[in-house]
């Protein structure tokens, strides 16, 4: 399929937007789903029975969390052809995953105005992930009538992932995995997601709201906002933990930097390459200009190859640990900005969208 990742505009109540999307995105969330069942058979082991079971579980938790999702979720089943079921599981994608050794994914990094030579917040990462899900990707464009517009980067058919709010805050992520992490049933991860890009305006009420929902997996939030400010969320089941910026700059990978929760991450003892990488995105940003060309740069980093911050896949590895950099966002919140690359930005030119052009209600 096209790689060429499509803006994608919904409107209206919960199931119009969802019902919008399955239509206008229909071969998109078509091929979320195959991808995803494949995954789930070749990686977790489950069959199409096992995996509705599992659909089956947590369809109570989105329920008691957001229910207008959920109803979004029928909207996008109706409008694309497909079963309930399959929406319910790829948004628990994380979920169904639980317990699954795979290579860990994405590199990001938020900069303040402080240490930016041109006084502007950025947030940016690379998203690695499995490439059979390459040409699922779309730019959600959600114009709500219960609250203020968002966009989110996620693949069709999934809540949300990346993405900013017209208020001005955004959010990027890194995979975590904790001992503390269950198979639930709890609220998933991307449904987490995108409430927060609901309901928070700023990088404290955010992370207040991500303190508050329970969990069952564990996700890093990479958070800024209009204001300026930027922080991390380390969030496991066990608890979270709050990182803040050192020189005005924060990297993640996909390990727990706070001690009490690196302890308990499996990431760190089975993938130390995550370790690797965000010691080399902190040396590029201690050496680079740091403005909207420097991140691009530091974006399309090879110095770690193989699993390098700029992921290129291996036809030689195993189908569990193939990936690659699928997308890479830059947001400027100062400019109100979002620049996306289709793919390993050493190969796909960014691509400007204006946030103030497509969000209401900032």
């Amino acid at each position: 399929m096209d790689r060429h990742i499509p803006l994608i505009t919904s409107s209206g109540e919960a199931f119009e937007r969802g019902l919008q999307l399955g239509r206008l995105a229909q071969e998109r969330v078509l091929h979320s789903v195959a991808a995803y069942m494949h995954i789930f058979k070749r990686i977790s082991g489950l069959s199409r029975d096992e995996v509705f079971a599992q659909a089956e579980r947590f369809l109570p938790s989105i329920a008691a969390f957001a229910p207008h999702l959920l109803e979004e979720m029928r909207g996008i089943a109706e409008g694309a052809g497909c079963h309930l079921y399959e929406i319910i599981a790829i948004n628990a994608r994380t979920e169904l995953m639980f317990g699954i050794t795979h290579k860990p994914e994405c590199t990001g990094l938020a900069v303040g105005a402080a240490a930016s030579v041109d006084g502007h917040t950025r947030l940016a990462q690379n998203w690695d992930w499995h490439p059979s899900l390459t040409g699922a990707l779309v730019l959600w464009n959600i114009r709500r009538e219960d609250g203020p517009d968002l966009l989110t980067l996620t693949e069709a058919g999934i809540a949300g992932k990346i993405g900013i709010n017209a208020a001005g805050l955004a959010m990027c992520v890194n995979l975590l995995k904790s001992d503390s992490d269950s198979a639930g049933p709890a609220v998933p991860m991307h449904v987490i997601l995108r409430r927060i890009l609901e309901e928070a305006s700023t990088v404290e009420e955010a992370c207040t709201l991500i303190e508050r929902t329970a969990r069952c997996t564990s996700c890093n939030h990479l958070l800024a906002d209009r204001s300026g400010a930027i922080a991390d969320v380390e969030a496991t089941p066990a608890g979270q933990r709050v990182l803040t910026a050192q020189n005005g700059v924060l990297t993640h990978t996909n390990h727990c930097v706070q001690p009490e929760l690196f302890v308990h991450d499996r990431n760190a003892r089975e993938y130390p390459e995550t370790l690797a990488r965000n010691e080399r995105m902190q040396a590029l940003v201690n050496c680079e200009t740091v403005d909207g060309q420097g991140l691009q740069r530091m974006l399309a980093d090879h110095a770690t190859a193989p699993n390098s911050i700029c992921l290129h896949n291996h036809s030689s590895w195993a189908f569990r640990d193939q990936g690659e950099s699928i997308a890479s966002v830059i947001f400027d919140l100062t400019a109100g900005t979002i620049d996306i690359a289709d793919g390993p930005p050493c190969q796909h030119e960014y691509r400007r969208h204006s946030v103030s052009e497509l969000l209401r209600g900032g």
